[in-house]
């Protein structure tokens, strides 16, 4: 029972697996950490940009033509993000330093709505329609939810890599994708909520008030996505399903048709949950969790393999 659970050290392959895998387990860390480091805000800040301007002509001004040029700022940070999550498959060092980078600027925005003005004034080209979107991020805790997820990416490739070979595969894959689907609409549930709520206490933007409920709802999302992540750790099956079609509903939000679709689809719950799931598909928060699931996914079940 002495024995450690978890320490710093469970993030780095053992020499023997990292021989195995092609490189050293200290030049997969830095690989990973650097890529963590350097690419995982700039992917971000692509897909708010690009998000930003689709929310701006769906959900602000009712367009119903797509603008392409945004469509691919948002994608091209997609892509970027992508590079990030798949860096798990050489070391949980990058989802893990990219996790904490985002979830200490969602914190710092929470506490600080001004903080998030400020930072996208002084951004280079980043425009006024993403500096509202960026402000929107923050002070909903979308941020906060992303970076939850980017965690728990980490902490499952760490469980994975720890754990024997798996039996029973058939059941817990079975399993792991009733428990991923179900988590999952609960989880963005409970965002949508919790994220509407405290904009709304926030005010238009630029408020300095903080509701707690609404953040402890939001809170429960976070942990509830964050779970999903973390059933990978076991099956990657269930991560992998929710997180590809998050991703392809969530490219696909991009275009006004479908942010208006949900919008409409979802009327009859509430105005509030309407406006905010279509809020989301237009930003681009449900395809960037389905980004981070993927890669969750990919990086659990390669160290399962590792560790066999």
């Amino acid at each position: 029972m002495s024995q450690r659970i978890f320490s710093a050290s469970d993030f780095q392959e053992s020499p023997a697996r990292g021989s195995r895998s092609g490189g050293g387990s200290v030049a997969a860390r830095v690989v990973s950490a650097v890529i963590g480091l350097i690419v995982t805000v700039p992917a971000l800040l692509l897909v708010i940009a690009g998000g930003g301007r689709a929310y701006q002509e769906t959900v602000l001004q009712a367009r119903t033509e797509p603008d392409i040029g945004s469509i691919l700022v948002a994608v091209a940070g997609l892509v970027l993000l992508i590079v990030v999550v798949l860096s798990g498959l050489l070391s949980a060092a990058g989802p893990l330093i990219g996790g904490i980078l985002v979830t200490a600027s969602s914190v710092a925005f929470l506490l600080d709505p001004m903080l998030a003005l400020s930072a996208a004034q002084v951004l280079p080209g980043f425009g006024p329609t993403a500096v509202v979107t960026l402000t929107l991020w923050s002070q909903s805790g979308f941020l906060l939810a992303v970076g939850v997820v980017l965690l728990a990416s980490a902490l499952a490739r760490v469980i994975a890599s720890r754990s024997a070979a798996a039996r029973r595969r058939g059941a817990r894959a079975v399993v792991s994708l009733v428990v991923a689907v179900v988590a999952t609409t609960g989880g963005l549930a409970l965002l949508v909520v919790g994220s509407t709520e405290l904009l709304r206490s926030a005010g238009a933007f630029g408020g300095r008030s903080l509701d707690v409920a609404s953040l402890v709802i939001l809170l429960a999302g976070c942990l509830v996505l964050g779970g999903v992540a973390l059933t990978a750790a076991w099956s990657s099956v269930g991560t992998a399903v929710v997180g590809v079609i998050l991703l392809v509903a969530g490219v696909a939000g991009f275009l006004p048709a479908v942010s208006t679709f949900v919008f409409r689809a979802l009327t009859w719950v509430s105005t509030d949950a309407s406006a905010g799931a279509s809020t989301m598909f237009a930003v681009g928060v449900i395809a960037v969790l389905g980004v981070a699931l993927i890669g969750s996914a990919a990086s659990s079940a390669r160290a399962r393999r590792a560790a066999r």
